[in-house]
């Protein structure tokens, strides 16, 4: 068997010949265009998911950020209350004031 590039044909001599066209029809057509639609709505899908993901991790921190200031602030309230009952019971000891045993303290 001759493979030719050629398009002739001659009488008495068996041949075949390679196209250089592509023929497509229309339902490859149709098939290639709906293969692409699938591929561009997976990329999308992937893509929304992973946004939505990260999203989710923003807002995570977000609150753990909110909750770790809160505690701080809660802190520094504490301190501020400790740091003044400290000066009080030292202001009180320079001035030979006593300390009231009947009273309870209150929290």
């Amino acid at each position: 068997m001759l493979i030719t590039k050629t398009n002739t044909w001659e009488p008495g001599l068996r041949k075949r010949t390679i196209q250089k066209e592509l023929k497509i029809g229309p339902v490859s057509v149709k098939f290639i265009t709906i293969a692409l639609l699938a591929i561009a709505a997976l990329f999308y899908l992937a893509e929304s998911s992973q946004a939505s993901s990260q999203k989710y991790k923003i807002m995570q921190l977000e609150v753990s950020k909110n909750q770790v200031q809160a505690n701080g602030k809660d802190l520094e309230v504490e301190a501020a209350r400790l740091k003044s009952l400290n000066e009080i019971k030292n202001s009180s000891q320079a001035l030979g004031l006593e300390e009231n045993s009947s009273a309870t303290p209150s929290q």
